[in-house]
C-alpha cells in the first residue's frame, strides 16, 4: 500500500467519481497503517538520548535523557538519587545536632542539678541583669576575686 496523489485541481464541473473515493479511502487506510499503529520507528523516535529526535520508549518501558541543566529539564535517577542521599545526610547530621543538644551539658528551663561548677560573666557592667559568681567560705577571703563576684562567709 502506497501513498495516492490526491486530486487537487477540482473545478465546479468536475463529479466525485468512485476512483476519487477509493483514493482518499487508501490513503486515510495508509495514514491509519503507518503513522497510526506503529509502535517503533516513529518518524526516526529513539530512546537513546539523542538531540533534536523524537524520544520512545524502549522494549521495557524506557526512555534516555541526558543529565538536566536547567530548573525545568527532565531528572534522570542519577540526580535524584543523588539529591535524596545528600538530603538524606543533611537529614542525619542535623538529627545528630539535635540529639547532641538533648543531651548536653544544659540545665533545662524547669529546672534540675548542675553537676559541676559554673562560672559567671566577669565584668564592671551592672545595670544589665547577670549571673553573678557567688562564693561561699569559712574563712575571710585571701585574695580579692573578680569583679561582680559575690562573697559569703559562713560559720560552721
Amino acid at each position: 500500500m502506497a501513498w495516492t496523489a490526491p486530486k487537487v485541481d477540482w473545478t465546479a464541473a468536475d463529479g466525485v467519481a468512485d476512483t476519487h473515493l477509493n483514493a482518499i479511502g487508501e490513503n486515510l487506510l495508509y495514514i491509519k497503517v503507518s503513522h497510526m499503529d506503529l509502535t517503533t520507528g516513529i518518524h526516526g523516535a529513539v530512546s537513546a538520548a539523542t538531540p533534536l529526535a523524537l524520544m520512545a520508549r524502549d522494549a521495557y518501558g524506557r526512555a534516555k535523557v541526558v543529565a538536566p541543566s536547567a530548573e525545568d529539564d527532565i531528572a534522570i535517577k542519577a540526580t535524584v538519587t543523588t539529591e535524596g542521599t545528600a538530603r538524606t545526610d543533611a537529614d542525619t547530621a542535623l538529627q545528630a545536632q539535635i540529639t547532641a543538644l538533648g543531651t548536653g551539658p544544659f540545665l533545662p528551663i524547669a529546672g534540675g542539678t548542675m553537676t559541676g561548677g559554673a562560672v559567671g560573666h566577669v565584668d564592671v557592667d551592672y545595670t544589665t541583669a547577670r549571673f553573678r559568681n557567688v562564693i561561699f567560705g569559712t574563712v575571710a577571703p585571701t585574695t580579692e576575686g573578680n569583679n561582680g563576684d559575690v562573697y559569703m562567709m559562713y560559720e560552721v
